[in-house]
Parts: C-alpha cells; structure tokens; sequence
C-alpha cells in the first residue's frame, strides 16, 4: 500500500474514490508539496466550489486505513 495520500475532500475523512486523489505514493516531502501547493475550494472536476479542502493521510499498516494527518480549506 502506498505510504501518503493527498486527496481533494469536503470532510475529514479519506475519500473512497479515486477522482478525489491529487497525490498517492511514498515520497512524504513530495506529499507535502502536492498539499501545500493545492487549491482549496475546487471540486475533483476542478469546478469552484467553497465546500471542498485538501487533505493528507498517512498509511497506518495495523488498521489498514489512511488516517487524516493535515487539512486545509474545510472550515471546520
């Protein structure tokens, strides 16, 4: 399983599709610029909308799922 995961989101919480994914792999500081360098507030069809932020998970092997690790643009 890939490491990080940089996903557009209207939670916090992993998407389940695959639209959403801005970024999966197992570089962390390239991760971490995919994230810092999306736009917050566009859809995964790149359509303005407010609703949506960024997210970054991380691979946690003992539950298998990706955990939310930073969040940006979700307003909550």
């Amino acid at each position: 399983m890939n490491d990080y995961r940089v996903d557009v989101a209207m939670a916090r919480s992993v998407p389940v599709g695959m639209l959403s994914i801005l970024y999966i792999g197992d570089d962390w500081h390239y991760a971490n610029r995919v994230f810092n360098g999306a736009d917050v507030g566009r859809s995964p069809w790149g359509e303005e909308n407010a609703a949506y932020g960024v997210i970054l998970s991380v691979w946690n092997p003992d539950t298998h799922e990706y955990v939310v690790k930073r969040t940006k643009g979700l307003g909550l």
